[in-house]
């Protein structure tokens, strides 16, 4: 049973250690969703989270037996929301709490802020992950944007990655 809450302050700790350990985890701890092979150093810290928290929209937390297994971030724009930090800790990967997480993400966009679409970035190295996307009813705009080399969260092994847009309308 997955319980869905909305983080706040104090949950920055354990919340940064998810997100770290899904992107980004040591060699023994590696899931099918992290970046290592693509990016080096860590993929957020508390001071990035806690502004995430601070900005409009909401990071969605998924618990099982107390502990935190998964996050998602949702924000809202004029005529989209935004899905971003989509993490599941590797040891609950493949058993359909990210397919659960992204769905509860795309019902509060819809019900929630009343948007229209979700929106998201996903790096253009991860033919995988991208296929996830498509699964689950996102489509390509033909959009990309340069990685963000100035915001942190990691640096890229190689200069040429980037991020592709896709996107999805949602349910009213």
């Amino acid at each position: 049973m997955l319980a869905i809450t909305t983080a706040t302050t104090a949950d920055l700790p354990a919340l940064c250690r998810l997100v770290n350990l899904a992107y980004r985890p040591g060699a023994n701890q590696a899931g099918w969703t992290h970046e290592s092979a693509l990016i080096r150093g860590a993929r957020t810290d508390e001071a990035q989270l806690a502004a995430v928290l601070a900005t409009p929209g909401q990071v969605l937390l998924g618990w099982q037996a107390g502990q935190l297994v998964a996050c998602v971030h949702i924000e809202p724009a004029d005529a989209y929301g935004y899905i971003g930090m989509l993490a599941v800790d590797p040891v609950c990967q493949a058993g359909g709490i990210g397919k659960a997480m992204l769905a509860h993400a795309e019902a509060t966009l819809a019900a929630h802020y009343r948007l229209p679409r979700a929106r998201m970035s996903v790096l253009a190295g991860r033919p995988e992950l991208r296929a996830y996307y498509l699964r689950r009813g996102y489509l390509p705009t033909g959009e990309r944007q340069p990685y963000p080399l100035d915001a942190g969260v990691g640096q890229p092994l190689d200069g040429t990655l980037d991020l592709e847009i896709l996107e999805k309308p949602l349910a009213a």
